[in-house]
């Protein structure tokens, strides 16, 4: 999150917020919709909040570096009072026009991080800013949250929002894109793999063939791809197998840190593949970069794509990028150059 990166707000807490920030700072009409909506946002003021407030709150993240919930939740710190922000899918309940019931919820399985637990954000039909968002909540739906844990017992961890929304940026222009569908940099627009066929699919028997193509392999590959002379020697306490300030982006050089992961466990990625509770990958976003890299002899599982997605947030001070180089990918890359027959 940059300080481009806004929120488009589906629901605001005119109760709570005062509890976290100054809103005598905010410019007077804000915080005047803000007093005013403590009994239920309308009209204007709905608008307004929408659409303006979300700068404000991406302030106070990064200025105070909350943390995401992964990062709680992989360091084992997750306990009530703490405030954290989540990107990723929820199932929004009581959104319906239907519904007698003045509370919604949003909730997510989170048995990845820890088992058999879900997050559940409970909040009032009073602070959703517009119409819209009904529709946009309701169901399955991929979005920001940033709240604060009020209980955790052996089955659910429960919390509350101050804001709900869209994470957007803005680019160039004034125009605002989601932000989602900015941070994961497809494999194609690196410039070193543009010889890669990507639209090629290996059969069966090619693709378990990757189980007996070692990680030190791969490594080697893209120390030469990445024009690095010295290929890094493996260690227990590293952060990254490989950092370079070589790749390349319609010409333009960037740094990138790379977790690769070989056949030593030939199947699906999961967090725990990558340490305790996905630490590798907490490791690896210690490391200033623009872009995160993590390739894996198999497929990758979604937990670990929505994990990457989630730290790649996090880096507060820089508009930094993920991409994912699963076996499939991981097959292309050596077939393009001689290594895969």
């Amino acid at each position: 999150m940059t300080e481009e990166t806004t929120i488009r707000a589906w629901y605001v807490s005119a109760t709570r917020l005062p509890e976290i920030m100054d809103t005598s700072t905010l410019p007077h009409q804000m915080g005047a919709a803000l007093a005013r909506s403590s009994d239920g946002i309308k009209g204007f003021d709905g608008g307004l909040l929408a659409n303006e407030l979300g700068q404000h709150i991406i302030r106070l993240v990064r200025t105070n570096r909350i943390p995401s919930f992964h990062t709680l939740a992989i360091r084992n710190q997750l306990k009530p009072g703490l405030r954290f922000f989540y990107q990723g899918h929820f199932y929004g309940k009581g959104f319906g026009a239907a519904s007698s019931s003045s509370l919604v919820s949003l909730s997510e399985n989170v048995d990845a991080f820890i088992p058999n637990t879900r997050l559940v954000f409970e909040f009032s039909k009073s602070g959703l800013t517009t119409e819209t968002a009904r529709s946009i909540l309701g169901g399955s739906i991929n979005t920001f949250v940033f709240g604060s844990i009020v209980s955790i017992d052996a089955t659910t961890i429960r919390a509350v929002p101050y804001i709900v929304g869209d994470l957007m940026e803005r680019m160039e222009t004034t125009d605002l894109f989601p932000l989602k569908d900015m941070l994961e940099l497809r494999l194609g627009q690196i410039d070193q793999f543009s010889n890669v066929d990507f639209a090629w699919n290996p059969s069966k028997a090619e693709f378990n063939k990757m189980e007996s193509i070692s990680e030190d392999s791969v490594k080697e590959l893209f120390c030469k791809l990445f024009s690095e002379v010295d290929k890094p020697k493996d260690w227990g306490g590293e952060e990254s197998d490989l950092f370079t300030g070589n790749i390349s982006l319609s010409g333009v050089r960037h740094t990138a840190a790379l977790l690769l992961k070989g056949p030593s466990r030939f199947h699906e990625m999961k967090p725990t593949d990558c340490g305790k509770n996905g630490d590798q990958i907490y490791r690896l976003f210690n490391i200033p970069a623009d872009i995160y890299i993590i390739q894996h002899c198999h497929k990758v599982s979604p937990a670990v794509r929505k994990t990457v997605e989630a730290f790649t947030l996090t880096q507060h001070s820089r508009r930094s990028r993920f991409a994912i180089i699963d076996g499939y990918n991981t097959c292309r890359i050596l077939r393009a150059n001689g290594l895969f027959v």
